[in-house]
């Protein structure tokens, strides 16, 4: 019986311990508005113009807090923008505070519509395990955000 017992122990030891559960998908639902935007270089080339800008942003809904990112603005000559950016928020969701990175790309009319999507990763404090991503539309300054989110 106690080979038996030391055996259980051993076995028990080597396992790993099973992984945590993540959390099921939610909704996204929130507004970014755009606070700041500091052009911080402009330049032209093939008829398109690059501009890159460094705002903040507030953002509110199922993530709440403040924003700073880097976008890069291509005004095409025909008329139409497309942008791409990356930045940090410093945010709640579900009670829980820290920061995530997000990444985020998007098209429209420059500077009265737009839509793309974003992912949200690498979470700290209490948004460590953090991911989300979905679309978001509105104009350049303020956009609605949709899609799900989950913690690991």
């Amino acid at each position: 019986m106690r080979k038996l017992l030391v055996l259980v122990v051993a076995v028990s030891v080597a396992l790993p311990a099973a992984p945590a559960s993540a959390t099921p998908p939610s909704p996204v639902i929130g507004t970014f508005a755009v606070v700041t935007a500091t052009t911080t270089s402009t330049r032209t080339a093939g008829g398109n113009t690059f501009v890159t800008l460094t705002r903040t942003a507030v953002v509110s809904g199922t993530f709440t807090g403040t924003t700073t990112d880097e976008v890069l603005l291509v005004m095409h000559p025909n008329g139409t923008t497309s942008l791409r950016g990356e930045g940090t928020c410093v945010c709640t969701a579900e009670g829980r505070s820290g920061t995530f990175d997000y990444r985020f790309r998007g098209s429209g009319i420059f500077p009265t519509s737009g839509s793309g999507t974003y992912v949200v990763g690498h979470g700290t404090g209490g948004l460590a395990g953090l991911h989300a991503e979905g679309p978001f539309s509105g104009d350049f300054f303020v956009a609605n955000l949709g899609g799900r989110y989950h913690f690991d």
